[in-house]
Formats: structure tokens, C-alpha cells, sequence
């Protein structure tokens, strides 16, 4: 595919689906009489340059507005939403987080309060996000149905890149080797979540039974938040490791060599202490095999007999799975990552 086809799919695809046909024969007869015979990649760069960017030309097609957002907006329009949209977000899940927290009594389980909190915050995304994408459409339909030389007195509106004709070469990464933008959050979610329930596991992760309202009551811990809060050194490492490796991948967008051997590091030190803990002889809360052993009416003997079977169990799905991990960061890290002159190519 030519730099020229490459432009005028760019121009097309923001056109109406009616029009694309005449209007990609009309912009290429206009770009070939605009060219010198022969000619080279410098000229059709040149020519391109001069047109100016697609979304312009495709804006200059349409003598009045078609869609709801249409192209003289549209790429405006997109990056207000990925500007607005992130941090609407981020500021509601704050706002949910300090509301629960002062609302929180202390007399309600902890699990019940939290997956509460979940839920409602839930929802109030969906609310907010809803609102900012109406209030964002509405604002860019009347833009555009007035006077789009507006957008100019937005200056964050505008894109800070001009546009060239080198925008249609691009940079070639395999998908594997790809780290995307929700890869960075959930590792950021996870160690926001793992760090809250380490420090909490004695009020988090125990024996529930059910008030007269229906309502969870915490019984008891599980664990032994003692020998937990013994290992707080290494797994304070960890979780600095983990916020640094997480801060890598989203500077790099990449797997590389040094994210997949700080990945490796993190793994095995994970994995080590959580070995460490498991085998820990006081690790599972005394009174807690009594009481299970009660509920599914057998002994304590054999309730301890199943309770370290599934450590066993646990451990060995660790090693496995974050071997494997490790096994994946080093391949992906390997996979070639080069500038191509192919362009990109719509339907």
C-alpha cells in the first residue's frame, strides 16, 4: 500500500459510507495532478504535506454536519474523552473511598462494608461516565453546528502534534510483546488490593456468619495476623518492586529485557515468601480448626489434614503459574521490535 492509498483510507474512513466511493476517485485524481511525472516518495510526501492532515480534508467534504460528532470535531472530540474520562473516573472512586470511610461505623463487617463500597462505586461511575460523555457530545454539537474556529480557544482541545505524512508510517509491535493501558491498571489495582487485605487479613479473611437482618458477622480470622505481620519487611520489597516494575511498563509499552528480569525477581521473591508463611506451623489461627471442625461436624485432625493439603495445593500452583509467568516475560522480552514502512490499512 502507497503513502497515497494510506491517505486517502485515512480521509475515507471519516467520511459517510455513501460518499467514500467518489470522494476516494476525486482525492486521488487531485493528488496525481498535484504530482510531478515521475515522481518519487519525497514528492508524494511533499503533496500530502500541502493537503494537510486527513481529518481537515475530510472536514472540507462536508458542507453541513451528517453525524451526531462529525469529522471537522470528531478527533477533538475523541481527545477531550480521553482526557475528561480518566480523571472523572479516578476523582469518583476517591470521593467513594473518603465517603465510606467516614461513613463506616465499625459495627458492620468489614467484607460486608467493602463489598458495598464496591458496588455503589460502581454504579457512580457508570452515573458519572454517562453524564460526561452526554455533557462532551452536547458541547461539541453545538461547537460544530456554530463556529468550530472555537476549538482554537481551547488550546488543550487541539492535537500538539502536527500532523505529517510520516503519521501514516508506523511503528511495528507484536501484540505479545505489547504491555496495554489496562495491563498497568490492573497490576496497579492488584497491589492496591493485595497491600489492603495483607494488612487487614484478620478483619477480612476469617469465618462469617449471618445477623437476624441478613447482614455478614465476623467470627473469627483464619489466619495469624502475628506471622503474617512478621514477614512486613519482605513483602513491603515486594510490593515496591511491583509499583516499580508497573511504573516500567507503563513508560516502555513493551515487554524489554529489564522489565521481564524485574518481573523474574519479583516472581521468585513472591513466591519464596509466600512459601515461607504457608509452612509456618502457627500460620492458620488455632481456634479456627475447632470451630470449622464443629461446623462440617469432624475432628480437628482432619480438618488440619485437609487445611494443609490445600496449602500444599497452593504452593505448587504458585511455583507453576509464576514460573510460567517468568517463562512468558523472557519470551515476550525477546520478541523483535522494528520500524516498518508498511502503513496501516482500514477496511
Amino acid at each position: 500500500m502507497t503513502l497515497i492509498d494510506a491517505y486517502i483510507n485515512e480521509v475515507s474512513k471519516r467520511l459517510h459510507k455513501n460518499k467514500r466511493d467518489n470522494i476516494k476517485l476525486e482525492l486521488k485524481a487531485t493528488i496525481e495532478d498535484m504530482l510531478p511525472e515521475p515522481y518519487s516518495e519525497a514528492d508524494m510526501m511533499e503533496v500530502l504535506k500541502k493537503l494537510g492532515s486527513p481529518a481537515k480534508v475530510a472536514a472540507s467534504y462536508q458542507d453541513t454536519p451528517r453525524f451526531l460528532i462529525g469529522p471537522n470535531v470528531f478527533d477533538p472530540y475523541t481527545r477531550t474523552i480521553k482526557l475528561v474520562f480518566p480523571w472523572a473516573i479516578f476523582i469518583t472512586v476517591i470521593a467513594q473511598v473518603i465517603q465510606r470511610i467516614f461513613l463506616y461505623s465499625g459495627e458492620e463487617a468489614l467484607l460486608s462494608t467493602i463489598i458495598s463500597a464496591f458496588a455503589m462505586t460502581i454504579v457512580a461511575i457508570i452515573s458519572v461516565s454517562f453524564h460526561v460523555l452526554f455533557w462532551i457530545t452536547i458541547f461539541f454539537i453545538v461547537i460544530e453546528r456554530t463556529d468550530t474556529n472555537k476549538i482554537q480557544l481551547l488550546p488543550f482541545l487541539n492535537d500538539p502534534k502536527e500532523w505529517t505524512p510520516e503519521s501514516l508510517k508506523i511503528k511495528t509491535i507484536p501484540k505479545d510483546k505489547l504491555i496495554t493501558l489496562s495491563d498497568i491498571i490492573f497490576s496497579f489495582l492488584g497491589i492496591i488490593i493485595f497491600t489492603f487485605v495483607y494488612w487487614n487479613a484478620n478483619r477480612l479473611l476469617g469465618i462469617y456468619t449471618t445477623n437476624g437482618n441478613g447482614s455478614l458477622k465476623f467470627v473469627m480470622p483464619i489466619f495469624n495476623q502475628n506471622i503474617l505481620q512478621s514477614y512486613a519487611l519482605f513483602v513491603v520489597l515486594c510490593i515496591i518492586l511491583s509499583l516499580t516494575l508497573t511504573f516500567l511498563k507503563w513508560r516502555m509499552g513493551q515487554w524489554t529485557m529489564v522489565i521481564a528480569i524485574i518481573n523474574a525477581l519479583l516472581q521468585s521473591a513472591g513466591t519464596i515468601v509466600f512459601i515461607l508463611i504457608a509452612v509456618h506451623q502457627d500460620f492458620i489461627h488455632s481456634a479456627s480448626i475447632p470451630y470449622i471442625a464443629a461446623i462440617v461436624e469432624s475432628n480437628t485432625a482432619k480438618v488440619s489434614s485437609v487445611i494443609d493439603k490445600i496449602l500444599l495445593a497452593s504452593m505448587i500452583i504458585a511455583v507453576l503459574a509464576n514460573a510460567f509467568d517468568i517463562y512468558q516475560g523472557f519470551r515476550k522480552a525477546k520478541i523483535p521490535s522494528f520500524k516498518s514502512d508498511k502503513l496501516k490499512i482500514y477496511d
